[in-house]
């Protein structure tokens, strides 16, 4: 009698402890730690409650216990899988956040996504868990198969034990942020506490509150009673001919002699080297590496620093004011044409409507560009985004902001033909590294040559007009280059996700004005002060805020920044100015 209920015990116990244990040790695995570190922790069985949930779900739905436990290990193998990915090209883990990209999938999503699959070992993965299930059909007896209201019954109570546990007030107190060891500044130091599944059902928690982030008054105060507007950086309305304004925001650009490696850029990137002879250029921090574009194109076109929101990881997606000031509508209110360039879906990160929201008259997508555009790789090329650029330019009327996104540099950077090879390969690669690293590097240093030489291409048309103009570029963050970084090490001894991109502002009288390292969300500020448009005051804040916290040695400035991120959310919130300026927020 003993045997037999060791023997019942262990078919319930065994598939569960199975599950848990061998799914902790495939998310240790996807971290590159060791399989059995934190094993049984706090974050081991909170980890196993929705997993537990769905081996009982399976199984009451499909009466079998062995075929639902492969599932399972499936599913969480196959997020696993996407999470050691999205490290290895991102730099970040697996987030709930990432789920948001469904609400504005398509097939441009989709085929962009599909380059990242080793299609290889996901057709056999497909095979194996075929023949598998076949043959668990064959040979396991299903249970309860005479007492279907019981199976259905069983699902119904796994549903609201789901619903009772994994969310609401149950949910929250269960994947709490102290007994999960969450941390903040590190979202894998956070998932080696807690788990995947533990890190993703905190934030799922967490995200519905993203935007509730504390207003500090008196630090409001603190700020702006150092903030002297009007003064040397005030934004001035300009006299006479209004300049055009044309942003790119380069995807994935850098400057890779910042590589220990890579000995001189002049001939890869001659017109990022001509700019910053002759215009204003500087480094920039941006709030994202190797992915994450929307993040950076946020803060530039807003002002607001996403460290002000540390639980919004998807700006365009999880903010959705009906008007969000900025760039755009400050552009538009001196009486300019507003355009937005992307050779992309304009459904892609929700940009198609976060884009009027900030202010856009006009937002041109792939569908859109002339008969003439062409890829170049997997995008469309820089190339085909300059000469629509130029096509609008060209358009008579009112003063031109043109805010151009390029594509063409996306990654991946492997197993990619482009349209010039003799080109790639004529390549200079970095010295003593891999045959992998070198192809990896000329696929992409290919592509920011063609950036390179489209900015070029603009400048010297912008020139050859005889009006005045600004000409601002940046990069959007650095490229998640897998093999490289691994071989490579960076001239200031940080590392990759640590490093600044470029950026560069030539045109109308603006030779000889020098260097300014800044942080992303700086550049509006900057980009109305080189045209001589008149800004919101809140940019002029953000501005000092920025130069003070790059510049300052004084102990009253150390905590600027969090100062700054109480601003950055009253102006958000609509509470910042006003009729009132900057005094009325006091």
């Amino acid at each position: 009698m003993r045997l037999i209920w060791r023997y019942h015990l262990m078919v319930v116990v065994g598939p569960f402890m199975v599950l848990t244990v061998g799914s902790w040790m495939m998310d240790r695995l996807s971290l590159g730690v060791e399989v059995d570190s934190y094993l049984f922790s706090y974050g081991f069985w909170v980890s196993a409650i929705p997993l537990s949930l769905l081996l009982t779900a399976l199984v009451a739905l499909t009466g079998r216990v062995c075929l639902s436990l492969a599932v399972s290990l499936l599913i969480v193998g196959g997020l696993c899988a996407i999470n050691a990915q999205k490290i290895g090209s991102l730099a970040s883990p697996l987030s709930v956040f990432d789920c948001y990209l469904f609400k504005s999938i398509d097939f441009d999503s989709l085929s962009l996504f599909a380059h990242y699959v080793n299609w290889r070992k996901f057709s056999l993965a497909c095979v194996v868990f075929a023949l598998g299930t076949a043959l668990l059909l064959r040979i396991e007896k299903p249970l309860l198969s005479k007492h279907l209201l019981l199976r259905a019954f069983i699902f119904i109570c796994v549903a609201g034990m789901a619903h009772l546990l994994l969310f609401g007030h149950v949910g929250r107190r269960i994947y709490d942020v102290d007994r999960l060891r969450v941390s903040a500044s590190s979202p894998f130091l956070t998932q080696f506490h807690a788990g995947l599944l533990g890190s993703m059902f905190y934030a799922s928690n967490d995200m519905d509150t993203a935007l509730d982030e504390p207003i500090d008054r008196l630090a409001v105060q603190s700020l702006l009673a150092r903030v002297r507007t009007g003064g040397e950086h005030g934004s001035v309305a300009g006299t006479g001919v209004q300049p055009d304004v044309v942003v790119i925001q380069s995807e994935s650009f850098f400057n890779p002699d910042i590589l220990n490696q890579v000995a001189d850029t002049r001939v890869l990137v001659p017109t990022l080297h001509r700019a910053f002879a002759q215009g204003v250029s500087g480094s920039m921090t941006v709030p994202t590496f190797g992915g994450g574009t929307l993040r950076t194109e946020f803060e530039v076109l807003t002002g607001i620093p996403l460290a002000a929101y540390p639980r919004v990881q998807f700006p365009y997606l999880q903010i959705s004011h009906l008007a969000i000031p900025g760039l755009a509508s400050t552009f538009d209110k001196a009486g300019y044409k507003t355009v937005a360039i992307h050779g992309n879906s304009g459904e892609f990160w929700n940009r198609r409507y976060a884009l009027k929201s900030l202010g856009f008259a006009k937002f041109i997508t792939a569908d859109e560009f002339g008969p003439n555009a062409y890829k170049d790789g997997l995008f469309l090329s820089d190339h085909s985004m300059t000469d629509e650029i130029i096509n609008q330019l060209g358009q008579a009327g009112q003063p031109k902001f043109v805010f151009a996104i390029s594509i063409e540099a996306h990654g991946p950077y492997k197993g990619v033909q482009v349209r010039d090879e003799a080109q790639r390969n004529a390549v200079s690669t970095p010295s003593g590294v891999s045959a992998a690293a070198c192809r990896e590097y000329s696929l992409y240093a290919y592509h920011i040559e063609e950036a390179d030489r489209e900015l070029g291409r603009l400048w010297d048309y912008l020139e050859h007009r005889k009006r005045p103009y600004v000409l601002v570029f940046y990069g959007d963050h650095l490229p998640g280059l897998e093999v490289v970084y691994h071989e490579t090490t960076f001239r200031d001894g940080l590392p990759a996700e640590r490093q600044r991109v470029p950026w560069v502002a030539v045109g109308s009288g603006l030779a000889g004005i020098g260097k300014q390292d800044i942080y992303a969300w700086m550049l509006p500020s900057e980009v109305l002060k080189l045209a001589r448009v008149k800004g919101p005051e809140y940019l002029d804040v953000a501005w000092t805020a920025g130069h003070l916290a790059l510049s300052s040695d004084d102990e009253r400035d150390a905590h600027v920044l969090d100062e700054l991120y109480s601003v950055a959310r009253m102006n958000l919130n609509g509470e910042f100015g006003g009729s009132g300026g900057l005094h009325g927020a006091l």
